[in-house]
């Protein structure tokens, strides 16, 4: 065989090892790395969506804690019951704090209002006109502390005593009448029932 004849078929046995090394080996190589590729993108794509729901599960954590929070402020705003004992206690502390040396606290009877009920309370006391009104901005500030929502409704003052000098703010006699608040669920309004299939339907 002639020296040309043989580098024709080293040539041809080479393309032919190529061609299978290309077939065999290399194709199906990568194949295996677009695979490969495909899954590390599918793989990071559900990682980027479980890191969203992880951070919404997060945020509506957070605002959970946080209405449940307020849900407690809102309770000792506006409990389930009239808790008198508590809210005398209250309504003393803010007269201590006034300056108020003495007060008479009278409950009355509650009555019913959209969603609530209203407990008056009927307050007297003696104090200057600077304690009266301490004590007003107080009572109206308890419920930031937080503490029990109160709202004065009416104020009665008079002269408990003479001035004895003009630079010595008299003592007042004073009746205040404040409203406590006690949620009552049944005063709740309730959604509205959804008609069954088996009512009529209203026609014209």
């Amino acid at each position: 065989m002639s020296r040309r004849a043989i580098y024709v078929v080293a040539g041809v046995a080479l393309v032919a090892a190529l061609i299978a090394y290309w077939f065999l080996l290399l194709t199906p190589m990568q194949d295996n790395i677009a695979d490969y590729d495909n899954r590390i993108e599918t793989e990071r794509q559900q990682l980027s969506a479980l890191q969203a729901k992880l951070a919404q599960l997060s945020q509506v954590k957070e605002e959970a804690a946080r209405n449940e929070a307020r849900l407690l402020e809102l309770a000792k705003m506006v409990p389930d019951s009239a808790q008198l004992p508590s809210l005398i206690l209250q309504i003393q502390d803010l007269a201590t704090e006034a300056g108020i040396d003495f007060i008479t606290i009278s409950p009355g009877e509650a009555s019913p209002s959209p969603a609530f009920q209203v407990i008056p309370l009927q307050l007297q006391f003696t104090g200057s006109f600077f304690d009266v009104n301490d004590f007003i901005y107080r009572a109206e500030q308890l419920a930031a502390a937080p503490g029990r929502l109160l709202a004065v409704q009416s104020v009665s003052l008079g002269l408990a005593t003479e001035p004895t000098s003009v630079t010595v703010s008299p003592k007042l006699a004073v009746t205040m009448t404040v409203n406590a608040f006690e949620r009552n669920p049944a005063l709740e309004p309730q959604p509205a029932a959804a008609a069954t299939a088996d009512e009529p339907l209203a026609t014209n």
